[in-house]
């Protein structure tokens, strides 16, 4: 997890069904509130890309937080 723009942004690779070996990606977008509360602003999922590499996948989950906060 990482702080990005006044947003905390971060890239997870999720598990796909029973008895599959892929990881789905997942993009997490989180903003900070008074009195140290966090609200979740987006959850991005991209279930069609699929890949069996872990960490690819988590890399690509924080681009693409990345990429959402840069443009919206």
């Amino acid at each position: 997890m990482e702080q990005y723009k006044g947003y905390w942004i971060t890239g997870s690779a999720d598990p796909g069904p029973p008895y599959t070996t892929y990881w789905e990606i997942l993009g997490t977008i989180l903003k900070p509130h008074r009195g140290g509360s966090v609200v979740e602003v987006a959850r991005l999922r991209l279930p069609a890309f699929t890949v069996e590499i872990k960490e690819l996948e988590e890399w690509f989950g924080l681009e693409l937080a990345w990429i959402v906060v840069d443009e919206y």
